[in-house]
């Protein structure tokens, strides 16, 4: 054993015959390519480095940068003691430009414990959406060419046109020995694999330099580029693939579609989205489209996260299939409308055109297709916390530190206003951690992990001479992340009315009751915890709520990103939203310190809706949709029962058509019983295939921990 087969990435960029960062990452991947041994399962039908460089002890991952797996080193000099001096030298040569590490070193310990303590973090690697539609379109053999153009025109940035050239050499390098490998295979096989082999070699005798001739070859092409160092998003899908599906034979495309599907699920994939409108209205549904959702309900897999966008003038069929595919009970697909993300895109400065191709990553972040680096996690900020340290004087009343900004003794407050004031400041206070933090991280991951495979393939990098991490993409906006928004402003609320309006308890007697966790507070605790809560169509909490959002999202649109973008703001709470809700300590909507319970979307903190599905969404749409930017996830429970019968679709259907009329971004739906969750609890074996919407992402049920299960049960299950 050699460290070049060993660790071929760190060797690679040890031994690169260029110093520049790009350059070293890039031959990296080459060495990668040349060395990872060739593993080919017929079955599969599709091949591609399934693991990746995330086997090796020095790996390059796309949302981590470099990154050491300490396990992994262990286990080699374990079994090649003979290596473990080199072993070392490679695992410590690496140790300072380990991108994380690099990162943590930014943040003060104050910093550090308002991520700790679930107030809010910043500088997540995030996720992306290359352009597949150009690269089947093109080919390699395109993309060499559009690198001759821009070279010749960006003359002083040769080290960054060699690096994306060597990158393209270890793409086809690879494809090369899967031909080879398919074509040593071949002389012995038999019956169907003989004739899946035989296609391989065609295949990759044409592709990745040149457009695939029909849709296995696309598949093949797709799934080669997609899976080369990790498994991301396929974003608009039906986009990238849809021509070559409608032309093919009916029986085989759909055979090639499944084989992708096994493959999606056997890597986690992210997020899949079909259907799309153009900036005119017209609609792109296609077979495929059609096909993707038929292919999720009889699948029922928990993978790929499946998104289907819809608009006033997507098909009627493409509504039905969409409800029939949610009554499956799978959770998806989550419903977008054109009509608000689009408008929301084009206020921060994406035209029209382009906000048509967003699509959505990771769980639900938008993004450009093809042309950005945005629908990654730049942060997450807990609004709910954001109150508890108005009423607290910044103090975190999980750990009893001051984390918060000096808001004065909420006692002596004698307005609303000033209450609110005090809000707001200390969401400015955790905003620009976000921001301050999550621009020095992209600066770093610029510097030290540059991304010469996305580059190739997300469009603004090759035409700038600038890499994907560092302002190459044509759009470099950010996303920020919320947790509590429907808690604060119940908590707000009820201040308003019992403090403020009936004078019934003062602020000092609140103060109190919640810093002793409502101990000796038993009437004061049942108002607050009995008044309006968010979710019901009442104007006075709507409209506290509707303040809150507009001040959030506003604010942070202010902020700049060393990308070259603004910080956009939505909810997505995946499964964090018991964690969040854990460290808040007491609050004003009558939560105690650790219950877990807190809201896990736009929507009503779970059981809190009392009014029916249109109270429900009547209050969400208090709040401007229009400024969201970065996925808006509105979580709602059916009963099954109901929304199974043909009535109960219909009910559905247009009920998410009046939602999305009124501004309305997103709908994420279960259809599930309440019964059924809790004999899931008490008897897993009898449920493993019960799947559930969590936050932006369907799971088993049965895999999710307690706290999460509890919160999911407690989402209202509303009739139709």
């Amino acid at each position: 054993m050699e460290m070049k087969h060993l660790e071929p990435f760190a060797w690679g960029y040890r031994h690169a015959e260029k110093k520049d960062v790009e350059y070293r990452i890039a031959n990296g991947i080459y060495t990668f390519a040349e060395e990872f041994e060739i593993e080919l399962n017929v079955k599969n039908k599709f091949v591609a480095p399934l693991g990746g460089m995330g086997r090796y002890a020095v790996n390059y991952a796309r949302a981590d940068g470099i990154t050491l797996r300490r396990e992994v080193k262990e286990r080699n000099i374990r079994d090649y003691p003979e290596l473990e001096e080199q072993i070392n030298v490679y695992f410590d040569y690496f140790f300072p430009y380990e991108t994380h590490r690099v990162i943590s070193k930014y943040r003060t310990p104050e910093e550090e414990k308002l991520e700790i303590n679930k107030c809010c973090w910043a500088a997540g690697g995030g996720h992306s959406n290359p352009d597949y539609e150009m690269l089947l379109r093109i080919g390699t053999n395109g993309i060499r060419n559009r690198i001759a153009l821009f070279r010749n025109i960006h003359t002083d940035k040769g080290g960054f046109y060699d690096a994306l050239e060597r990158t393209l050499d270890a793409l086809e390098l690879l494809a090369r020995r899967y031909r080879e490998k398919a074509a040593e295979m071949l002389g012995s096989a038999e019956g169907e694999d003989k004739k899946t082999l035989a296609r391989l070699v065609k295949a990759f005798e044409n592709i990745p330099q040149n457009a695939p001739r029909d849709f296995f070859e696309a598949c093949e092409m797709f799934w080669f580029c997609f899976a080369f160092i990790d498994v991301d998003s396929p974003g608009l899908f039906d986009y990238a693939l849809g021509r070559y599906y409608e032309n093919d034979d009916p029986a085989d495309r759909w055979e090639c579609l499944e084989g992708l599907w096994e493959l999606f699920r056997e890597t986690r994939t992210w997020n899949l989205c079909v259907g799309r409108s153009d900036e005119f209205g017209n609609d792109y549904t296609c077979a495929l489209t059609y096909d993707v959702l038929k292919m999720a309900r009889e699948k029922k897999y928990d993978t790929p996260n499946l998104t289907l966008r819809l608009h006033s003038g997507s098909p009627e069929k493409l509504w039905r299939e969409a409800a029939e595919t949610l009554s499956s009970g799978i959770g998806m697909p989550a419903i977008y409308n054109d009509e608000c993300v689009c408008p929301a895109l084009e206020a921060i400065g994406v035209p029209p055109s382009d906000a048509h191709l967003y699509c959505m990553n990771g769980c639900n972040q938008i993004d450009i297709f093809g042309k950005s680096h945005m629908g990654l996690e730049d942060g997450e900020i807990s609004v709910a916390k954001a109150l508890e340290f108005a009423l607290s004087g910044g103090v975190c009343r999980f750990s009893d530190e001051k984390l918060g900004a000096d808001t004065g003794d909420a006692a002596s407050f004698k307005t609303f206003d000033e209450l609110m004031a005090a809000y707001k400041k200390q969401i400015e206070f955790m905003a620009d951690y976000i921001v301050r933090t999550s621009n020095k991280a992209q600066e770093i991951f610029a510097e030290r992990a540059p991304n010469p495979w996305k580059s190739l393939i997300v469009q603004g990098c090759i035409e700038k001479g600038l890499d994907y991490k560092n302002r190459g993409p044509i759009y470099g906006h950010a996303q920020v992340l919320t947790e509590g928004l429907p808690d604060a402003a119940d908590g707000l609320a009820a201040i308003k009315h019992y403090v403020f309006d009936e004078k019934k308890y003062s602020m000092a007697q609140l103060v109190d009751a919640l810093d002793k966790d409502f101990e000796g507070y038993d009437e004061l605790y049942r108002d607050f915890k009995g008044y309006h809560k968010f979710g019901n169509d009442l104007e006075d909490v709507d409209g506290v709520y509707a303040e809150i959002t507009d001040h959030l999202y506003r604010y942070f649109q202010t902020k700049r990103t060393f990308r070259g973008g603004v910080f956009g703001v939505g909810c997505s709470t995946f499964h964090r939203a018991p964690n969040y809700g854990f460290h808040c300590g007491a609050l004003p909507n009558g939560k105690k310190k650790g219950e877990r319970l807190l809201a896990d979307s736009i929507g009503a903190t779970p059981g809190c809706d009392k009014n029916g599905p249109t109270a429900l969404l009547c209050s969400v749409m208090k709040g401007n949709q229009y400024l969201a930017t970065s996925g808006n996830v509105m979580q709602i429970k059916f009963s099954k029962s109901q929304f199974c019968t043909e009535r109960g679709k219909e009910a559905f259907i247009a009920l998410a058509k009046a939602y999305f009329t009124g501004g309305g971004q997103t709908l994420q739906v279960n259809v599930v019983s309440r019964e059924e969750l809790l004999d899931a609890v008490e008897h897993p074996e009898n449920h493993q295939n019960l799947l559930v919407r969590v936050g932006g992402f369907s799971q088993y049920f049965v895999k999710l921990p307690q706290p999460l299960q509890e919160n999911i049960i407690a989402r209202t299950e509303v009739a139709l």
